[in-house]
């Protein structure tokens, strides 16, 4: 693997290598998201220097509602030729918990952005709903590598708060996103199932981004 495409959150951190025969999916996902995923790193409050307990409040809320979004979406895929379950139960948890230690709003509802953007993609690909899928979990997945930068990045300068949700899967993590990768490479073989792919994902990258600004529109 050449030039990774870095994983959301902000990172600009390498991913762990695939073996090439079988990042012919992968690398179109990269490439298919590269600019969307420089705009969320430049958008980012979270990633600048002096982000505080407010912008990670804001930060949490936005990804609670794109995953309650997202889930129902992507969960078909835990049923599929190449299952692969989303951890969402356990995430979802540590958001709320989060928020709870940062005496935040109320939690947040599903994304309707997020729901509305999922739904037309889907409409756009209505016999590679799977393959759609495996494009949205490509950016939910990939993006706990990016948690894991970010908690090291703000652990110290945000304590007490724990920080649970950037924490991701502790040290399983990079070994999940490795069996995750293999399992993507497995489910996305043909050129049409790796065309829906893209556009999941392209898809997942501009809802989290919204999500953003509505957060940003909101207070905390």
């Amino acid at each position: 693997m050449s030039t990774p495409h870095p994983i959301p959150s902000g990172t600009g951190r390498a991913l762990p290598a695939v073996p090439a025969a079988r990042t012919g999916g992968l690398a179109a996902l990269r490439e298919a998201t590269r600019e969307q995923h420089a705009r969320l790193d430049a958008a980012l409050p979270l990633a600048r220097e002096g982000a505080t307990l407010q912008d990670y409040v804001r930060h949490a809320r936005a990804l609670a509602a794109w995953l309650q979004a997202l889930g129902p979406v992507i969960s078909p895929i835990d049923a599929g030729p190449h299952p692969w379950r989303l951890d969402d139960p356990g995430r979802l948890q540590a958001l709320r918990l989060d928020l709870e230690d940062a005496a935040a709003a109320a939690w947040p509802a599903a994304g309707v952005e997020t729901e509305e953007a999922a739904a037309r993609v889907l409409e756009r690909f209505p016999a590679r709903a799977a393959a759609v899928a495996w494009g949205m979990a490509y950016v939910v997945e990939g993006s706990q590598l990016g948690g894991q930068w970010l908690h090291r990045r703000l652990s110290a300068t945000l304590a007490p708060h724990p920080l649970r949700y950037l924490q991701g899967s502790g040290g399983e993590t990079a070994a999940r996103w490795k069996h995750f990768l293999a399992r993507l490479a497995d489910a996305l073989q043909a050129p049409e199932d790796i065309a829906a792919a893209c556009a999941g994902a392209q898809t997942a990258f501009d809802a989290l981004r919204r999500q953003y600004d509505v957060q940003e529109e909101t207070p905390a």
